[in-house]
């Protein structure tokens, strides 16, 4: 190499680091005018009280947010324990869980200084926390075990807002299909929570969003558990439905189409689509707005480290593990993440001929693997006893209630009763006062209510309640309908009837003389409705297996399924599908 050439490249290299010296300082000091700003708002809604803005606000990772006020504990509170949710988002588990655990104690050791709505929430969100970093840990059990403690007198409210982490605990401990069936049933609570008991209105969007994806999730674990692809075609189809949920809303619609996309991603790659999975990954990389967030980038890097892996494009997959690993520095990685990389790093060291690397990274993945299993099988003794005492805690509560509608029942017994003797002895008197005035009159007509039983009024009373009653259960049932809740395969006479607090028959005979039809025709109509609707608006539905379609929308069958539809159409679902496609309805 020339003296010239050494000295123009000496040249190149001072210029870059001018450069780097003169825009980092720039980049600093913009950041900091950012964080102000946003720090400015999130005081500002302080100081009006905003709370649910305030805490959407603060939860934002990537605003390093700075007093500006003095503000009241229950706020002081709400800062800690973002905060803590902050150190969780970048991967310092151990230092969030320390964090959450103190002000955890600071909160029970000022519950008297606190209102009982703010108590309860505050404490919630600190549970939330503290099992999500359990679980990123990899110990569900412990999760579970801070849920146990920390709930203790809470309301029922928020007992009920857990059946999102019994779920995942479910999930976790491998039986997924409880874990779906309770995520339906948190579905359908969200959805009937008109008046804002469980979720404020800011996040019951995105609450709904976090269920299907949640849903999702456990579709694509239990086909890594089966290797079934319809569990792949029914992930997708709860994503898809995530996202419809949140893709219009203002604050989180561009980072959600991104967060879509990377989902997509992981579909692919799992359907061996490595390539496709590759620019889809690509594009996720090239978004700010993902980019931005922990745990995007690490559930991106590692997608590209595993397709580069099977690509066999070794230098790159060790680069995006590196990356990994640099961006975790100062901290821990999550157990899945880890076991992944381990995972990853043993069929790289094979492909390179290392065998000694391969063998001790697959050793490491298989001892990891024993911890979990170890762990699970802790947590799913724990889980049975832990969802017994729930169980029992919501059946005394249930039994309260109860105990409450007896009493007013019978106060409305006694009253009922009393206006009857009332009306009755007031009729008896107007009788015998005509009685004097027009004898012949009052023994004619005592004659006529003999022979003609349909003359008596009290017979009237009954048919306005039964009127009232009906119109309340059509309306739960209409609920119902909006909610999609017949998609489920557990959509029955039975289990309805129950929830609407009636029987079987009664329900039966609302439906055939409100609806024109049976139960099971009626149930049969949503669903077929559900799937033409589906079939012409979303030509992706069109793509899933008649299996998939079946299950998706209640049937346990494909035959009971197709039967339904050809008795409905007149054709079979793939005769229909393959019409639509011929008739060019096939916009993307």
């Amino acid at each position: 190499m020339s003296k010239n050439t050494k000295a123009m490249q000496m040249i190149l290299v001072k210029k870059l680091l001018l450069i780097l010296i003169f825009f980092i300082p720039i980049k600093i000091y913009l950041q900091e005018i950012s964080d102000l700003k946003a720090s400015r708002e999130i005081d500002s809604l302080i100081k009006k009280d905003q709370w649910e803005l305030a805490h959407f606000k603060l939860s934002n990772e990537n605003i390093k947010f700075k007093r500006l006020s003095k503000y009241e504990l229950n706020y002081d509170i709400l800062i800690k324990l973002d905060s803590a949710s902050a150190l969780y988002r970048k991967g310092k588990y151990e230092e969030s869980k320390k964090a959450l655990l103190q002000t955890m104690n600071f909160i029970e050791s000022n519950k008297n200084r606190l209102s009982l709505s703010n108590y309860e929430g505050l404490k919630h969100m600190g549970m939330t926390t503290l099992f999500y970093t359990e679980k990123r840990l990899g110990n569900v059990a412990q999760g579970l075990k801070y849920l146990s403690f920390f709930s203790r007198g809470i309301s029922p409210v928020y007992i009920k807002k857990q059946r999102l982490y019994f779920a995942i605990a479910h999930i976790e401990l491998g039986d997924y299909k409880k874990g779906i069936d309770l995520l339906r049933i948190r579905l359908n609570d969200v959805r009937m929570d008109t008046t804002h008991v469980l979720y404020n209105k800011i996040i019951t969007e995105k609450e709904i969003a976090t269920t299907y994806n949640t849903i999702a999730d456990t579709y694509i674990k239990w086909y890594k558990d089966t290797g079934e692809k319809k569990f792949l075609d029914s992930s997708q189809i709860n994503y898809e439905k995530a996202y419809s949920a949140v893709k219009k809303a203002p604050l989180i619609s561009q980072y959600s189409k991104a967060l879509h996309i990377n989902r997509l991603a992981n579909i692919a790659l799992l359907k061996k689509q490595y390539k496709y999975s590759l620019s889809l990954y690509n594009i996720c990389e090239n978004d700010s707005s993902l980019m931005e967030k922990g745990f995007s980038r690490e559930a991106i890097w590692l997608g590209k480290a595993e397709n580069y892996t099977f690509l066999k494009k070794t230098d790159s997959a060790f680069y995006y593990i590196h990356k990994l690993y640099d961006e975790k520095a100062d901290s821990k990685l999550a157990y899945d993440i880890q076991l992944k990389i381990y995972h990853l790093l043993s069929i790289n060291y094979e492909n390179l001929g290392d065998n000694k690397n391969a063998y001790k990274f697959a050793k490491l993945s298989l001892s990891e693997i024993q911890k979990k299993k170890v762990r699970d099988d802790s947590g799913n003794i724990f889980l049975g006893m832990y969802e017994q005492q729930q169980i029992k805690s919501i059946s005394d509560e249930m039994l309260k209630e109860n105990k409450k509608n007896i009493l007013l029942l019978i106060a409305l017994i006694v009253l009922t009763c009393s206006g009857i003797i009332f009306y009755a002895v007031d009729r008896q008197k107007k009788r015998k006062k005509k009685a004097l005035l027009e004898i012949q009159k009052r023994q004619e007509k005592f004659n006529i209510a003999n022979i003609d039983p349909a003359a008596d009024e009290k017979t009237e009373t009954p048919l306005i309640i039964e009127d009232e009653l009906v119109n309340r259960i059509l309306k739960k049932i209409e609920l119902m309908e909006s909610g999609e809740k017949f998609l489920s395969n557990k959509f029955k006479l039975a289990n309805v009837a129950k929830q609407l607090n009636t029987n079987t028959a009664y329900l039966s005979q609302i439906i055939n003389q409100h609806k024109g039809m049976s139960f099971s025709e009626y149930v049969n109509t949503l669903r077929i409705d559900y799937v033409l609707k589906e079939l012409q608006e979303n030509p992706k539905f069109r793509k899933y297996t008649i299996q998939t379609i079946s299950e998706e929308v209640g049937y346990k069958s494909p035959t009971t399924f197709i039967n339904s539809f050809k008795s409905r159409v007149n054709m079979t679902p793939s005769s229909y599908i393959k019409q639509l496609e011929k008739s060019g309805n096939t916009e993307e």
